[in-house]
């Protein structure tokens, strides 16, 4: 599965932090979700271009964490933004959104 954000997104971004409306849902989302510190990181990385397997290799690297540690909050983590329709996987079939297995 490779991530990428969700088209339908206003974000500002910064040097250490992210302000993320989700446009397509502002009736229920009534205000910006701020991602700073390890979901900064995360979110960073949902290029289009990555899978979670590489978002992880890169975190591993960057923090030198445990890998176990660092895979389960990439995944859950991940779990939420696809919940909240912040992202979706551009390879599976029109860019639909897929679950996390």
């Amino acid at each position: 599965m490779v991530l990428s954000r969700h088209p339908d997104l206003a974000e500002v971004l910064h040097d250490d932090y992210t302000v993320v409306l989700n446009l397509v849902r502002l009736k229920e989302q009534q205000s910006p979700y701020v991602f700073e510190g390890p979901s900064f990181e995360i979110w960073t990385r949902i290029d289009g271009t990555r899978d979670e397997a590489q978002i992880v290799d890169e975190l591993v690297e960057q923090f030198g964490a445990p890998r176990e540690q660092i895979a389960s909050d990439v995944r859950t983590f991940l779990a939420e933004l696809l919940g909240l329709g912040l992202i979706e996987d551009v390879a599976h079939e029109g860019g639909t959104e897929a679950q996390l297995d």
